[in-house]
């Protein structure tokens, strides 16, 4: 879950731009995928492709240094496609450029569910968050069965993405595991964040009235 993403599930009104960050925010996001399975499939180059990616990543986030715009999206995708190509690199095969994402899904997918079985659902504490309170308030509030199924539906989100790319990446199918890669990444993700959004939101009534 990317920050923006992560605010607007607490926002007063939705931005489906801002929760993917926005047009160059997704391009960043897929360009470098895009970058290698393009050289790659054709070519069957590893090191032509995981470099390609590399520097894809690498001339988007100069560009962002050169504008003065916020790296941080830049920054962390610089570095998840830093440790992608690594990875390919070092086990020489082609679908190993996908593995750090399926760690992070395994381990984001580990994390909700953990913390639902502890009693303080991943969605309650972003919520809690980003209206600023407090975990004792949060948790006591009428919103706290719906903090479990929203924690449990971003779980199931991450269970799928494993559950449809693991097979893919133990078979070596590159080019279907990347197309899975593309199409559960950004498009769920939205979803989700809007899902989310739309079962936590709340009115803002005027100071001194009931809230509806």
């Amino acid at each position: 879950m990317t920050k923006q993403g992560m605010r607007q599930i607490g926002a007063e009104s939705f931005d489906l731009a801002a929760a993917v960050g926005g047009v160059r925010g997704v391009i960043e996001s897929v360009l470098p995928v895009l970058v290698f399975l393009g050289v790659y499939l054709p070519s069957n180059r590893l090191p032509l492709a995981a470099g390609l990616a590399l520097l894809c990543a690498t001339v988007m986030l100069l560009a962002r240094l050169v504008a003065r715009t916020p790296v941080t999206q830049a920054l962390g995708g610089f570095g998840g496609v830093a440790i992608c190509a690594a990875w390919a690199w070092w086990t020489g095969s082609a679908e190993g450029y996908f593995a750090p994402g399926l760690w992070i899904n395994a381990a984001y997918g580990g994390a909700a569910l953990i913390s639902v079985l502890a009693g303080v659902p991943l969605i309650g504490i972003i919520d809690g968050l980003a209206r600023g309170r407090e975990r004792a308030t949060w948790r006591a509030g009428p919103k706290m069965g719906r903090y479990r199924w929203l924690t449990l539906m971003w779980a199931s989100l991450f269970a799928l993405r494993l559950a449809v790319q693991w097979p893919l990446y133990s078979a070596g199918a590159v080019g279907a595991l990347g197309a899975a890669r593309l199409i559960m990444g950004v498009p769920m993700f939205a979803a989700a964040t809007f899902l989310s959004w739309l079962l936590l939101r709340e009115d803002v009534a005027p100071e001194g009235s009931a809230a509806r």
